[in-house]
């Protein structure tokens, strides 16, 4: 606009200029032939002639190349000029024409805008016959009667070569082009004249009378259609538009390639930090893996040493065990004789045991006639104890009786001798054929009656004492003699047992001895089997350190890559905000629990969505989306803040249970990132213990998370 403003004022400049070098122009003597009828004529300045311009001289003079020189204008038969003339020769450089009214300066101005191609209704006419001379009374240096008209015009290009252009109108009012006397087509014509920056349709050759001050008064807007015309873009319009379209389309994907490319760029100048970084963590992580491996180097030699050691240990321990195993051959051969000895006793102790047991069977057979017998003799035992105890009784009823019985026999003795003395004097008596007295006959009669009343229950009584005595004394006897035999018959089988119960005993005890034997043998070869595991465990040991170092180097490589994926990830995150304002961050960024021990509830109610990316709208969702394919970064999920759709959360759950809260409350965020917390929070309670939850969940019976 600047531009318009001063060529307006560029206009205002030249038309005083004009006016103030009217009264010193020189008018060429062919135009009118009177060099002073313009003096004092300013008004009379009508146009300025401009040639070999894109654009208005006035406007914009900076744009303005070599002008064109013209050498002659010759007319024929055209509106005032009857027959062939000659107007000017030569034109050098003319800036104006002037002159005096009625001097037919149109004219010529007409005659310059025909031969350059002009359409008639620019010419003051209405068609081209118009343009013929048709004053038949007028006297003219012309030949006849105008059939036709034409005018030629030759100038001289910056080569010095001359061209002829020459426009004719025949007798039917039609135009015919000659370009270097050789009939030519209107375009060849038009691209002729184009080739030297002539304009038929911007006219930018001419300026007619009063065109400065029409230009000086138009608008902005008029002026700048008024340069489009001139310069000939106001026929390029739609082909303008559809190019300030594709300017445009082209702007904004330059815009938004520029904005890639200054992504890019940033992510290349990032890059090549992070690839320096990289390159220094490489060489911080060569030397590590240097040092570790200096480091594993040195646990190896020390473990190669060891396993050096320990192999010659154990090979000395093999040649050791190679001893102990000739040993252990010879223990193992005496062993195979121990055990075929063994076999043998084992076989003999079977067989002295298969008699035992047939001497057991066979004592068992006769243990139930033992028992009886012993049953039998503890029976002749308690009869024969009875029978002491009776005979015990008997002996003292004996001893008591015997004691009668002694009185008695001392009364019988006494009586006897009484008796005997009484037979003695009856003898004597008799011998001196002496009878007794009657007093001494009835006191023998009444004492031999008294003894016999006397003595005849002691003597039955001894009698029968007498008889059982014998009968007990004989089975008495008889039971002694059956003890005997038994006693003897258990003694025969005890000493039988005592025999064979040495011979197992002596038999235990080789076989004890032989067991000691094979255990100490057996202790020796576990004690080598001992050694030789001791050693396998520390080879064991010593391969297990050895892949638990490798299990170690394979966890800090997954580390590294695990390191390596979130840093991507981080670094994907800042270059999408970084390219695309609306990312705000991922969702555990942007909200933080309002205390320590909400920390874990938080991250369970998030959920998928802990790491989801929230941003302003769909459409820096969906460029995030494509810029992250199109770099290769991996995969994530997007929240946009103004499709994203949320339910409204429940205010009966802020105070519905006691030690039960909405995780949206324990939980500082940006109010302007309140919906997509919404979403991935909802409804979700955080309760402060189990039963809490099954209060909520199972008592009330609230479907929430």
């Amino acid at each position: 606009m600047s531009r318009f403003v001063d060529a307006i004022a560029l206009a205002r400049r030249c038309r005083v200029k004009l006016r103030s070098v009217a009264a010193r122009a020189v008018l060429p003597q062919d135009v009118s032939g009177d060099e002073s009828g313009y003096a004092g004529h300013e008004e009379a300045v009508t146009a300025l002639s401009f040639t070999n311009t894109e654009l208005l001289p006035l406007c914009l003079p900076s744009l303005s190349p070599p002008p064109t020189p013209l050498i002659r204008i010759e007319v024929c038969d055209f509106k005032s000029y009857r027959g062939h003339q000659v107007i000017i020769d030569p034109f050098r450089n003319f800036t104006s024409v002037i002159g005096p009214n009625g001097a037919g300066k149109p004219n010529l101005m007409d005659a310059i805008s025909f031969v350059l191609g002009v359409k008639s209704a620019q010419l003051r006419s209405s068609q081209l016959k118009d343009l013929q001379d048709d004053d038949e009374d007028a006297e003219g240096e012309g030949e006849g009667e105008a059939n036709k008209a034409w005018v030629l015009a030759v100038y001289e290009d910056a080569d010095k070569k001359e061209w002829c252009l020459q426009r004719t109108i025949s007798t039917t009012g039609a135009s015919k082009y000659k370009l270097n006397n050789r009939v030519a087509t209107y375009s060849a014509y038009n691209a002729a004249l184009i080739q030297h920056n002539i304009l038929v349709k911007a006219k930018n050759f001419l300026v007619f009378q009063g065109d400065v001050e029409a230009v000086a008064s138009q608008s902005p807007k008029e002026l700048a259609h008024l340069i489009d015309q001139i310069s000939g873009s106001l026929e390029l319009a739609p082909d303008y538009r559809k190019a300030r379209e594709a300017l445009e389309r082209a702007t904004e994907n330059a815009t938004f390639d520029f904005m890639k490319r200054r992504g890019i760029a940033g992510e290349i100048k990032q890059y090549k930090e992070q690839k320096g970084e990289a390159e220094r963590f490489e060489a911080l992580c060569q030397d590590r893996d240097e040092l570790a491996l200096r480091r594993i180097l040195f646990k190896l030699y020390h473990i190669q040493h060891s396993l050096e050691e320990h192999a010659r240990a154990i090979k000395e321990q093999n040649q050791t065990l190679a001893g102990l195993h000739a040993e252990q051959r010879k223990h193992d051969k005496a062993l195979e004789d121990v055990r075929a000895e063994q076999a043998r006793a084992r076989s003999n102790v079977m067989q002295r045991e298969k008699r035992i047991k047939k001497a057991e069977k066979a004592l068992e057979t006769k243990r139930p006639d033992l028992v009886r017998i012993e049953a039998q003799i503890k029976h002749a035992e308690r009869k024969r104890e009875r029978a002491q105890q009776e005979l015990e009784k008997l002996q003292q009823v004996e001893a008591e009786q015997l004691r009668k019985l002694q009185s008695l026999q001392e009364n019988l003795q006494t009586a006897q001798g009484a008796v005997n003395a009484a037979q003695e004097v009856q003898r004597r008596a008799a011998q001196t054929n002496l009878s007794l007295s009657e007093e001494s006959l009835e006191e023998y009669w009444r004492l031999k009656a008294s003894a016999s009343i006397l003595a005849v229950d002691e003597r039955q009584s001894l009698e029968t004492l007498s008889r059982d005595e014998k009968t007990a004394g004989r089975t008495l006897a008889q039971l002694k003699d059956k003890l005997e035999q038994l006693t003897q018959k258990r003694d025969k089988l005890s000493e039988e047992d005592r025999t064979q119960s040495q011979k197992k005993t002596e038999l235990d005890e080789k076989v004890s001895e032989l067991a000691a034997e094979l255990k100490r043998v057996k202790q020796e070869h576990d004690n080598q089997e001992s050694e030789r595991m001791r050693i396998e465990q520390l080879e064991k040991e010593i391969n297990e350190k050895l892949v638990d170092i490798y299990e170690k180097l394979t966890q800090a490589g997954v580390d590294q890559q695990e390191s390596q994926r979130e840093t991507r990830l981080k670094e994907t995150l800042a270059n999408l905000q970084r390219i695309f304002p609306g990312v705000r961050g991922r969702v555990v960024d942007l909200c933080k629990p309002t205390q320590r021990k909400y920390e874990m509830a938080a991250a369970v109610v998030l959920g998928r969505n802990i790491d989801a990316i929230v941003d302003d709208d769909e459409k820096t969702a969906i460029n995030c989306i494509e810029y992250m394919r199109n770099q290769r970064a991996g995969q994530a999920t997007f929240i946009p803040l103004d499709t994203i759709q949320v339910k409204p959360v429940n205010d009966k759950f802020r105070a519905f249970a006691k030690g039960a809260r909405l995780a949206v409350d324990v939980s500082h965020y940006d109010p302007a990132v309140e919906r997509a917390m919404h979403h991935a929070c909802g409804n979700a309670l955080v309760c402060d213990s189990m039963e809490v939850a099954r209060y909520v969940c199972y008592e009330k019976g609230q479907e929430v998370k």
